[in-house]
């Protein structure tokens, strides 16, 4: 496959930090609840070495969106978060970089906050999940809805986004309501809704839990597109809503096929070459990474794992991109598929898109692809 010229192609760091006070009972992400204690300093260490030595692989880009996730990050210290950072700054930074930390509601201090925005964060994510006491506990959350509104109150004024669950256990469509009004009474400037999924390896997955059901979903997603639109938030994504100019940019990278470098334990990387695209993801235990950065499970994209790919990333956009926006040239096995997508209804002409019917089914319209 051919790729575009690597100057086109933008280029985001993911930073993971797997620190944990808790293993919430849905997460399925490489984590430790083991105290950070001297790790932190050792692992920030080891994780600007990864970067010095992926320098080859950046191929002289810049960061245009850096994002520090896990885990919950804001358990490091502030001064392990600046040192990843000064570390890059004068070769990979601009002053336009995007620079994002997810935070727990548990862990958000005024100290703390003033802390991350000195060290160069310039955009928070915060994980409320729910502001529903009966629906925290269901989540196996380690905060309430007090701190969570705390939390709120201390990130308002202050370039920031919330996550929300919705299909929780015991969830009713007046208890959701109450939660997103929560939010736009924060007057946030984005918010990511999730639908609650039970993954394998999960402590949920081996439990019986009673989730809503099709009809009662579809209504939470009603009432949150009637309730957000009202309020000034667009839709731009499946899962993403923001108020007009305040986007993800590290997230659209993602969307739009863009590279990423993904440094700490178990990150995931996506890098283009002249002539190919490779994926690849660090070891997992903290130890072991701390010790050697290696990377494991390298692949080189098929034509084939190529189009799915593009599928799943590409057509999560709510109204579709041009083809300059897409940051490689689509491969014509890709675009033949993609007719057929037309042929059927469920993907528009004019842009790479789902339309109205092929966005409200979009599993199946991936599946086109496979």
């Amino acid at each position: 496959m051919k790729v575009l010229s690597l100057n086109k192609i933008p280029l985001s760091l993911y930073v993971h930090l797997p620190w944990c006070e808790i293993q919430c009972p849905y997460c399925d992400f490489s984590i430790t609840t083991d105290p950070v204690n001297g790790n932190d300093a050792k692992l920030a260490e080891a994780i600007i070495k990864d970067i010095n030595q992926s320098k080859d692989l950046i191929a002289g880009r810049k960061f245009k969106t850096v994002y520090f996730g896990g885990g919950t990050p804001s358990l490091a210290s502030t001064e392990s978060i600046k040192h990843i950072l000064d570390s890059i700054k004068d070769q990979f930074l601009s002053k336009e970089t995007e620079i994002t930390l997810e935070m727990n509601p548990s862990n958000v201090s005024e100290k703390k906050i003033d802390g991350l925005l000195m060290a160069g964060i310039n955009r928070i994510s915060l994980g409320i999940q729910s502001y529903n006491n009966q629906e925290l506990q269901a989540l196996g959350r380690n905060h309430d809805r007090a701190s969570a509104i705390q939390a709120t109150q201390m990130l308002q004024g202050i370039n920031s986004t919330i996550d929300l669950i919705y299909g929780i256990e015991k969830q009713t469509p007046k208890s959701f309501t109450a939660n997103l009004e929560r939010i736009i009474q924060s007057n946030v400037n984005h918010l990511s809704l999730y639908q609650l999924t039970v993954e394998p390896n999960t402590i949920f997955y081996k439990r019986e839990l009673k989730l809503p059901n099709e009809d009662e979903i579809e209504k939470i997603e009603l009432i949150a597109k009637d309730l957000l639109e009202k309020n000034g938030y667009k839709q731009y994504e499946v899962s993403s809503w923001s108020k007009p100019g305040c986007e993800s940019k590290h997230n659209m990278n993602y969307w739009q096929f863009g590279d990423f470098l993904g440094v700490g334990p178990g990150a995931h990387s996506k890098i283009s070459n002249e002539e190919e695209i490779i994926r690849f993801r660090k070891i997992k235990p903290l130890e072991g990474y701390i010790q050697n950065q290696r990377s494991t499970c390298l692949k080189t994209i098929s034509d084939n794992d190529l189009d799915m790919d593009l599928a799943m990333n590409l057509l999560r956009i709510k109204n579709g991109l041009q083809q300059p926006d897409i940051k490689i040239k689509l491969p014509v096995s890709f675009l033949q598929k993609y007719q057929r997508g037309i042929d059927e209804g469920l993907l528009l002409k004019d842009r790479i898109g789902a339309t109205q019917k092929g966005y409200r089914f979009l599993d199946e319209t991936i599946q086109l692809f496979f």
